[in-house]
């Protein structure tokens, strides 16, 4: 049970980058039911308030990680014992 929780923190505090590529992800796919032909190359070399919009939901994203941070570690750190 100890190497489990230790993974979990470690996916946890990595949550903050691998969530980068699972928003644009989501993005992409959420454009793609409003206009249809919506790709990463559009996002990429598109409008700005494309990349605002990811953007924003990633400074979004940090903002609920860094407030649920000290619950999440120290609910992790019980599953250890």
């Amino acid at each position: 049970m100890l190497h489990f929780s230790q993974l979990l923190l470690l996916l946890w505090k990595l949550s903050t980058i691998y969530t980068i590529p699972i928003i644009i992800l989501l993005y992409i796919t959420l454009m793609n039911s409003y206009s249809g032909d919506f790709t990463f190359q559009q996002l990429d070399q598109g409008k700005n308030i494309h990349k605002w919009g990811v953007l924003a939901i990633y400074l979004s994203y940090l903002l609920l990680w860094n407030r649920c941070n000290k619950t999440v570690v120290s609910y992790l750190k019980k599953l250890e014992y």
